[in-house]
């Protein structure tokens, strides 16, 4: 068979089957970097659903865990007091937001009062000077 060489442009001539065997090493050696790049695929796919089900397993336990909690506790006096009285801590947390939300709108409004006014000083000011040199 017969190949031509970029850099030379020169012909080569090889025996008889040299270009099969060529042909068998090659495919052999990308065959066996295929099977390397699909194990690793497969065991970084397998690693990712290991740790996914690793996740889930916990998160199971968690809520398995909680809820006997709260199985153990529904009853309990002290425990509906709580139910009870949390929504209306989140009321005072809001009305006690809205305060401070309002006051701070007062001090700003207060600052935009007397910058507002500082301007209107100066551009007063800036209008007798350019007055004065006008003339």
């Amino acid at each position: 068979m017969m190949g031509t060489l970029e850099n030379n442009e020169s012909e080569i001539m090889f025996r008889g089957g040299v270009v099969g065997g060529l042909d068998a090493r090659r495919d052999a050696a990308l065959a066996r970097v295929l099977v390397r790049l699909q194990a690793r695929a497969r065991g970084l796919l397998a690693r990712r659903r290991a740790e996914r089900l690793r996740t889930q397993h916990t998160a199971a336990r968690c809520v398995q865990r909680n809820v006997r909690a709260f199985l153990a506790v529904r009853d309990w006096p002290w425990w509906r007091l709580l139910v009870r009285v949390t929504p209306l801590l989140a009321v005072h947390r809001t009305e006690h937001r809205l305060k401070q939300a309002q006051d701070e709108l007062e001090t700003l409004r207060a600052k935009l009062e007397k910058v507002e006014g500082e301007r209107t000083h100066y551009k007063n000011e800036t209008e007798k000077l350019e007055t004065k040199v006008r003339l």
